[in-house]
Order: C-alpha cells, then sequence, then structure tokens
C-alpha cells in the first residue's frame, strides 16, 4: 500500500503530472513488465532501505487492481517476483550493472488510491460539517474519513435500514462524488467505484466500542 506521505507517492504524482518521467534506464524493464504481464508501471525507484541497506525495487502502477496480477491469493506470486528480479538485474548489467548480489525485495504498488486518500483528505473540515448539516434531518449522526474511505455513520441499524430504502444513501453518494470532484485532479472517483460505507452508532458502540481504530482496523 502506497502512503501520501511517502517519496514514492511525491515522485509518482509528479510523472502523473507530466513534470518528470520515468528514469530512461528503466525504459526497457519497463516495457518488459508490459509485454509479460499485461501493465506497465509508471514509475520505477529502485534504492536501498534499512536494514543492512537492503536493495528494494518499487514498481508502481497507476491504477488500482493492476498490482493483484503479481499476488496469488495468499501475497506475491514468488515466480513472478523471481522472474522481476531476474529481468531487472539483466537489463541492470548491460547498463553498468548493480553494485552487489543481495537478494532484492520487490514491492508492487498503485497509485490511484493513495491519490484517492489525497484528495479525500484535501477536503476541509468546514466542508465535512456543511455536508453533514444537510443530512441531520435524516439522523445522519456522522462522518469519518479514513484515506480514501468515507464512514458515513446514521444513528440506528433502523434508520440506516430507512437510508437505504428512502434513496438518502443514493443522494448521500452523489453529492459526496461532487464534494470530492473539486480536488479530484486525475478523475479517479466515479460512483462506479467510490469508496464509500454506510453504518449506524449501534453497531460502531455495540462492536467497536466507541472506537475509531478499532471500526478501521
Amino acid at each position: 500500500m502506497m502512503y501520501t506521505s511517502e517519496r514514492d507517492y511525491h515522485s509518482t504524482k509528479l510523472i502523473k503530472k507530466g513534470e518528470k518521467v520515468l528514469d530512461s534506464s528503466f525504459s526497457r524493464f519497463a516495457d518488459w513488465i508490459l509485454e509479460e504481464f499485461g501493465w506497465k508501471p509508471i514509475n520505477i525507484i529502485y534504492d536501498k532501505i534499512d536494514p543492512n541497506d537492503r536493495p528494494k525495487l518499487s514498481l508502481i502502477f497507476e491504477l488500482q487492481g493492476q498490482a493483484s496480477v503479481f499476488h496469488n491469493g495468499t501475497g506475491y506470486d514468488e515466480g513472478k517476483r523471481k522472474a522481476i528480479v531476474d529481468q531487472f538485474k539483466a537489463f541492470r548489467n548491460e547498463n553498468g550493472g548493480i553494485s552487489d548480489n543481495s537478494d532484492i525485495w520487490v514491492i508492487f504498488q498503485e497509485f490511484e488510491p493513495a491519490e484517492q486518500a489525497a484528495c479525500n483528505e484535501k477536503i476541509p473540515q468546514e466542508e465535512i460539517n456543511a455536508f453533514k448539516s444537510r443530512f441531520l434531518d435524516q439522523q445522519l449522526w456522522e462522518i469519518a474519513r479514513f484515506g480514501a474511505y468515507t464512514t458515513f455513520i446514521f444513528e440506528t441499524k433502523e434508520q440506516l435500514t430507512g437510508s437505504k430504502e428512502n434513496g438518502v444513501q443514493a443522494e448521500i453518494r452523489k453529492e459526496y462524488l461532487k464534494l470530492l470532484k473539486s480536488y479530484d485532479e486525475f478523475n479517479y472517483f466515479s460512483l462506479e467505484n467510490l469508496p464509500i460505507v454506510f453504518d449506524n452508532k449501534e453497531n460502531f458502540e455495540e462492536n467497536y466500542q466507541g472506537s475509531r481504530d478499532q471500526f478501521y482496523k
């Protein structure tokens, strides 16, 4: 998972905005990934991390779901990871080589979910409060944001059910999308992929002891 505070996110955003390009030494490697796995990373970062300066290769794809091709259901597909490492070393050796033979840690990331989180977090709390006030007569108790996800919490289970039946949830989805669009620089949000959840205060207090940390685990 990519976080908006990370260097990888900021570097990739510059590429997406056209203010930076992929390091040319990675171009052929990126083309090979496209040919082999069907998706081309928009950014590739090779560096070293603690402890012991272990080499790290970050492959950053643009859209949510593209990195899933490297998963096997329980984690990363080891065969694909090894193929990535072997091919990366082969391309790097053509361009001066890699300074050591340490095992390279490969991570597969996606830019879209991180950018969606950034958009949601950009909405000022004053605008969230104003949005909430529009639905107070529908017993909307709270609006909780966590990354890209926003949870609309009604007072009771009955009111939650009623909000779906009377079209309030559909209206909230439509209106919150409008609010997000003011900050959606790359047009990543739509009604079809809107990360919104509806819940109720009773569930929040009974099963999560009123703790947002527990709720979002």
